[in-house]
């Protein structure tokens, strides 16, 4: 696994945040960069998780509690019962309605973790959402990652960088399925290197209109293969991908109170503020001024 840099809550949903949860603990400012885990009490709310580039596990340590899932249009409810666990992969997105309070963990976990044996090809595109499954060992590891939290195992990166290794293989062991492969000469994914090509470009020019041709000159492919490829392999469309480093982007920028709505609208690539206004809320649920305020 590469390293990367402190994972922080400015890089999850923030959604706990949004509704006032009753934070028990968090992995903030203890230089976790594998993974950022919390716990707390959730009051019931009905929010939305947007995409992001890394995955979130969710343990419910109380219940059950009756939740509302919808996700690509289709509406699950399910009671959720101790022990179960949602799972919503890096490049998805979700509302969920959670109808009354919840004692919980939630982890995100580096897509890094869920590369394949050869350290190259990474499995993400294979994973599935989960709504609420019972698993025992993801249940013991997940209560791991909150004991060190709470203060009764270590808090250290290197105790708590395998445990959340662990996570994601028991991910890939039971919701693993393999995608089906392209006939042909090419590997049916992009590489790390590669990705990381398109991730360095993509932000040196988010100001600007990255056009996809672009993305797939960096990788040597056809538009039409490099999106076969490029969603393979990060779960998310070119599209999809580049508007959530838009919204990551515009929600740093936001902290700067000198800077306007329109100015950082159009640092972000967006075409006009009004489009900016309309893309972050369906990203977050609420409005840039309304984040901005709240931060």
């Amino acid at each position: 696994m590469q390293a990367t840099s402190n994972f922080g809550v400015q890089e999850t949903h923030g959604i706990l945040n949004r509704f006032q949860a009753e934070f028990r603990g968090s992995s903030e400012g203890l230089g976790w960069s594998s993974a950022y885990a919390s716990v707390q009490r959730e009051r019931p709310f009905d929010g939305h998780f947007h995409a992001l580039s890394d995955n979130l596990m969710v343990l419910h340590r109380g219940g059950p509690v009756d939740i509302t899932y919808v996700m690509d249009g289709k509406s699950v409810a399910r009671q959720i019962p101790r022990g179960g666990v949602f799972f919503l992969p890096a490049g998805h997105t979700c509302n969920v309605v959670l109808r009354e309070a919840l004692e919980s963990t939630h982890i995100y976990l580096r897509s890094d973790l869920f590369a394949g044996r050869d350290g190259a090809a990474n499995l993400i595109g294979g994973l599935a959402p989960m709504l609420g499954n019972q698993d025992a060992v993801l249940e013991h590891l997940a209560a791991a990652i909150g004991e060190t939290i709470t203060g009764g195992l270590p808090a250290s990166s290197l105790f708590v960088d395998p445990i959340a290794q662990a996570i994601a293989n028991r991910f890939v062991a039971i919701n693993f399925h393999k995608p089906s492969v392209e006939a042909g000469k090419h590997p049916n994914l992009l590489s790390n290197r590669q990705m990381a090509r398109i991730r360095e470009f993509v932000d040196a020019n988010l100001d600007t209109d990255i056009r996809l041709d672009q993305l797939a000159e960096l990788c040597g492919r056809s538009t039409e293969y490099f999106v076969r490829l490029f969603k393979a392999t990060s779960g998310v469309s070119p599209y999809q991908y580049v508007l959530n480093l838009r919204i990551e982007r515009a929600r740093a920028l936001l902290a700067d109170e000198t800077q306007s709505l329109a100015d950082i609208a159009l640092a972000c690539g967006f075409s006009h503020q009004e489009h900016f206004t309309r893309m972050f809320r369906r990203f977050t649920g609420v409005t840039p001024g309304r984040y901005r305020r709240s931060h």
